[in-house]
Protein backbone atom coordinates (compact mmCIF):
# COMPACT_ATOMS: atom_id res chain seq x y z
CA UNK A 1 0.00 0.00 0.00
CA UNK A 2 1.52 3.64 -1.19
CA UNK A 3 2.59 5.86 1.81
CA UNK A 4 0.20 8.95 2.62
CA UNK A 5 0.40 12.32 4.22
CA UNK A 6 -2.42 13.81 4.89
CA UNK A 7 -3.31 16.99 7.25
CA UNK A 8 -3.88 16.10 11.20
CA UNK A 9 -7.65 16.31 11.95
CA UNK A 10 -9.43 15.47 14.83
CA UNK A 11 -10.08 12.41 13.69
CA UNK A 12 -6.67 11.40 14.09
CA UNK A 13 -6.46 12.50 17.38
CA UNK A 14 -7.17 8.58 19.17
CA UNK A 15 -4.36 6.85 16.74
CA UNK A 16 -2.18 9.36 17.41
CA UNK A 17 -2.24 10.01 21.09
CA UNK A 18 -1.85 5.78 21.34
CA UNK A 19 1.68 6.34 19.17
CA UNK A 20 2.49 9.29 21.66
CA UNK A 21 2.06 6.99 24.83
CA UNK A 22 4.12 4.06 22.80
CA UNK A 23 6.98 6.57 21.42
CA UNK A 24 7.24 9.19 24.54
CA UNK A 25 7.18 6.68 27.77
CA UNK A 26 4.38 4.72 28.31
CA UNK A 27 4.20 4.95 32.03
CA UNK A 28 4.25 9.05 32.48
CA UNK A 29 1.13 9.64 29.77
CA UNK A 30 -2.17 8.73 29.80
CA UNK A 31 -4.15 8.52 26.81
CA UNK A 32 -6.20 11.27 27.48
CA UNK A 33 -4.11 13.40 28.68
CA UNK A 34 -2.18 12.49 25.11
CA UNK A 35 -5.02 12.83 23.59
CA UNK A 36 -5.93 16.39 25.42
CA UNK A 37 -2.21 17.67 24.33
CA UNK A 38 -2.60 16.87 20.64
CA UNK A 39 -6.18 18.56 20.91
CA UNK A 40 -5.16 21.93 22.70
CA UNK A 41 -2.61 21.77 19.92
CA UNK A 42 -5.04 20.95 17.14
CA UNK A 43 -7.40 23.75 18.46
CA UNK A 44 -4.68 26.63 18.48
CA UNK A 45 -4.86 29.33 15.77
CA UNK A 46 -2.00 28.76 13.03
CA UNK A 47 -1.81 25.15 13.85
CA UNK A 48 -0.22 23.01 10.85
CA UNK A 49 0.31 19.32 11.48
CA UNK A 50 0.10 16.42 8.81
CA UNK A 51 -0.19 12.42 9.59
CA UNK A 52 1.69 9.90 7.83
CA UNK A 53 -0.03 6.45 6.98
CA UNK A 54 1.16 3.38 5.18
CA UNK A 55 -1.81 0.74 6.03
CA UNK A 56 -1.90 2.14 9.67
CA UNK A 57 -0.18 5.52 10.95
CA UNK A 58 3.50 5.80 11.26
CA UNK A 59 4.24 9.15 12.26
CA UNK A 60 2.94 12.88 12.70
CA UNK A 61 4.09 16.01 12.72
CA UNK A 62 2.50 19.25 14.77
CA UNK A 63 3.02 22.65 15.59
CA UNK A 64 1.75 26.40 15.10
CA UNK A 65 3.22 29.22 13.82
CA UNK A 66 3.25 33.07 15.08
CA UNK A 67 3.48 36.22 13.86
CA UNK A 68 7.44 37.79 15.26
CA UNK A 69 9.13 40.97 14.64
CA UNK A 70 10.94 39.72 11.45
CA UNK A 71 7.93 37.37 10.15
CA UNK A 72 6.23 34.22 10.90
CA UNK A 73 7.96 31.64 12.61
CA UNK A 74 6.49 27.91 12.86
CA UNK A 75 7.31 26.06 16.44
CA UNK A 76 7.69 22.61 15.63
CA UNK A 77 5.70 21.14 18.96
CA UNK A 78 6.54 17.43 18.36
CA UNK A 79 7.57 14.53 15.78
CA UNK A 80 6.53 11.53 16.35
CA UNK A 81 7.63 7.79 14.45
CA UNK A 82 6.52 4.63 15.57
CA UNK A 83 10.21 3.48 16.83
CA UNK A 84 9.30 -0.37 14.74
CA UNK A 85 9.46 2.15 11.11
CA UNK A 86 13.22 4.05 12.17
CA UNK A 87 15.29 3.84 9.30
CA UNK A 88 12.29 4.42 6.87
CA UNK A 89 12.59 8.21 6.55
CA UNK A 90 9.10 8.68 7.99
CA UNK A 91 10.51 11.53 9.96
CA UNK A 92 11.90 12.87 6.64
CA UNK A 93 8.96 12.43 4.65
CA UNK A 94 6.85 14.51 7.52
CA UNK A 95 9.44 17.27 7.81
CA UNK A 96 10.05 17.80 3.95
CA UNK A 97 6.01 18.21 3.79
CA UNK A 98 5.68 19.97 6.46
CA UNK A 99 8.50 22.46 5.21
CA UNK A 100 6.76 22.50 1.87
CA UNK A 101 3.58 24.19 3.77
CA UNK A 102 5.37 26.62 5.72
CA UNK A 103 7.51 27.83 2.42
CA UNK A 104 4.27 28.41 0.87
CA UNK A 105 2.76 30.49 3.97
CA UNK A 106 5.80 32.67 4.29
CA UNK A 107 7.36 30.88 7.18
CA UNK A 108 11.23 32.04 7.66
CA UNK A 109 12.07 29.59 10.86
CA UNK A 110 11.38 26.40 11.58
CA UNK A 111 12.68 25.82 15.63
CA UNK A 112 11.92 22.96 18.00
CA UNK A 113 12.71 22.89 21.70
CA UNK A 114 13.96 19.52 23.30
CA UNK A 115 15.09 18.74 26.53
CA UNK A 116 16.09 15.26 24.74
CA UNK A 117 18.38 16.04 22.03
CA UNK A 118 19.43 12.09 21.89
CA UNK A 119 15.89 11.48 21.02
CA UNK A 120 15.38 13.67 18.43
CA UNK A 121 18.56 12.73 16.73
CA UNK A 122 17.44 9.25 16.49
CA UNK A 123 13.85 9.96 15.01
CA UNK A 124 15.24 12.87 12.73
CA UNK A 125 17.47 10.68 9.70
CA UNK A 126 20.34 12.45 8.37
CA UNK A 127 18.97 13.24 5.55
CA UNK A 128 16.85 15.75 7.20
CA UNK A 129 19.43 18.43 8.85
CA UNK A 130 17.79 21.72 8.22
CA UNK A 131 20.58 23.63 6.46
CA UNK A 132 21.54 25.86 9.25
CA UNK A 133 20.91 23.62 12.14
CA UNK A 134 21.76 25.00 15.35
CA UNK A 135 21.64 24.44 18.88
CA UNK A 136 20.73 27.50 20.99
CA UNK A 137 22.02 27.43 24.23
CA UNK A 138 21.05 31.56 24.86
CA UNK A 139 17.10 30.10 25.95
CA UNK A 140 16.76 30.34 29.80
CA UNK A 141 13.94 27.67 30.64
CA UNK A 142 11.78 29.20 33.87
Amino acid sequence: MPEEILRFTAEHLDACAHLFISVFNRERWQLETARMRLSEMLNTPDFVGFVLFRQELLGFVVGCSEQLENGKHFKLKEICVRTDSHGLLIATKLLHHLESTLAMMNVKLIYLQTMESGHIHAVLDDNWLPKEFANNFELTPM
